[in-house]
């Protein structure tokens, strides 16, 4: 069996989005003829834990980790002794402000390049030197964010020839979240400098969109491939439950920078308008909710009775909450970036046969999949559309849903996408 080294900073229990993709790949590889090895900090900074992820793992899978040092007692200090868990994630909540605050953030975007994960490279170098002497591998992956992951696979690749995919689950230089760290001219062209290293010694590109896959193109990437995120066929067996109530229901990100404010004011007329809507309607959110959005929602007198705000439930009963949702929201960033922002969730959508809402470009990623599998819409943001968005879930919420027959959405199963990585790994090792 072949070998591949998979240099990640999540992997389970952590919990989040981060840790999905990786770890199905890893869950499907062996079968594959491919032996995942997993590099990943052996205590790293996790906010949340899912112990059941763990059951993804398979025997064959081999886990070697090192300690990381990570400068979040700083911030603990420099926030009052409250480390901010979203400082970990590269997330800003609208509401944080004040000096300490704001000096912590350009701190973390200006002196920690690329990320607080740095500190890591030096010593993970040093050990997968010596450990792939002793234990080789055919190929070696990098994925990121934190894109430090990838550093340590570049100052790999300076000592040992070994293929190299560098693996972008969201983009780098580009990122539209850095212009929340006030990052300076010269710290910018430090990201960039180093992105472009990166780009240009691994000898395969990989990301998870089209969109961004021409952009990485763009900034000087020798070899583009792109593999979408997808589901797990044995996660969302789940039987569709079917409620009185009318669920909407969004588990993950929600901050300034995805904010459907024509959505909540469209539900807001609505519960108004329609007794009948109001008495069913059960907004339901969870994840990491920026507490101006927050706010914004709790100002909405007829929608606030319908929500729903859960603390972090498990990737296991947030698929229990799609079954029986009646909508599904989806939100992608409002950035220019976002165009190529597919979250991981939307497959789990497609796979459940769940009508989608979601907001974003009309041109990107996201719109182009709802599109060809035909099971929901895209509205831009804050496009004035409150009239046309009520007409759709005064649709949805007056009809019943029938199983939608257009199967496309099959090609997105983990097993199918492990396939096509398996075919990149056996073409470059």
């Amino acid at each position: 069996m072949k070998r591949v080294l998979i240099i990640s900073y999540y992997w389970p229990p952590s919990a989040g989005s981060g840790v999905q993709r990786w770890l199905k790949f890893s869950k499907y590889l062996p079968e594959n003829g491919w032996q995942p090895v997993i590099y990943t900090p052996e205590n790293p900074s996790y906010q949340v834990h899912d112990n059941s992820l763990l059951k993804d793992i398979p025997s064959e899978v081999e886990v070697i980790k090192t300690s990381i040092w990570e400068p979040y007692g700083f911030y603990q200090k420099l926030r009052g002794g409250k480390a901010d868990k979203d400082m970990n994630n590269g997330i800003l909540d609208e509401k944080q402000g004040g000096l300490l605050s704001k000096v912590s953030s350009w701190i973390r975007g200006n002196l920690f390049i690329p990320d607080p994960k740095i500190f890591w490279v030096n010593k993970s170098v040093s050990f997968l030197r010596t450990y792939l002497k002793e234990n080789p591998v055919d190929v070696i992956i990098s994925t990121g964010p934190p894109h430090s992951m990838h550093l340590i696979a570049l100052g790999v690749k300076k000592h040992m020839n070994i293929p190299w995919i560098a693996d972008f689950r969201d983009p780098w230089s580009k990122l539209d979240l850095l212009d929340d760290y006030n990052i300076s001219k010269s710290s910018r062209k430090k990201y960039e400098h180093l992105e472009k290293q990166v780009l240009m010694k691994s000898d395969v590109c990989l990301t998870v969109s089209n969109n961004w896959g021409k952009m990485f193109s763009e900034l000087g990437a020798s070899r583009v491939e792109v593999i979408t995120n997808g589901y797990d066929a044995e996660d969302v067996k789940l039987e569709s439950i079917t409620s009185d109530n009318f669920i909407v229901s969004h588990f993950g990100l929600l901050n300034h920078m995805r904010n459907p404010k024509d959505f909540w004011c469209a539900l807001n007329d609505l519960c108004a308008e329609n007794n009948s809507f109001g008495a069913r309607l059960e907004l339901h959110l969870g994840g990491t909710l920026d507490a101006g959005v927050l706010d914004e929602l709790n100002q909405l007198e007829h929608l606030k009775p319908c929500l729903y705000v859960h603390p972090y439930i498990s990737h296991e009963d947030v698929l229990k909450w799609y079954s029986k949702s009646s909508l599904l929201l989806l939100l992608t960033f409002e950035s220019e970036i976002g165009k190529g922002n597919i979250p991981g969730k939307l497959f789990e959508y497609l796979a459940m046969n769940k009508p989608v809402i979601a907001f974003g470009h009309e041109d990107g990623d996201v719109a182009e999949i709802l599109e060809q599998i035909e099971v929901g819409w895209n509205f831009e943001y804050q496009a004035g559309n409150v009239g046309a968005i009520k007409k759709t879930i005064l649709e949805s919420f007056n009809s019943l849903q029938n199983p939608n027959q257009n199967h496309e959405f099959e090609k997105f199963n983990r097993e199918s996408l492990t396939k096509r990585l398996v075919n990149l790994l056996d073409n470059i090792s």
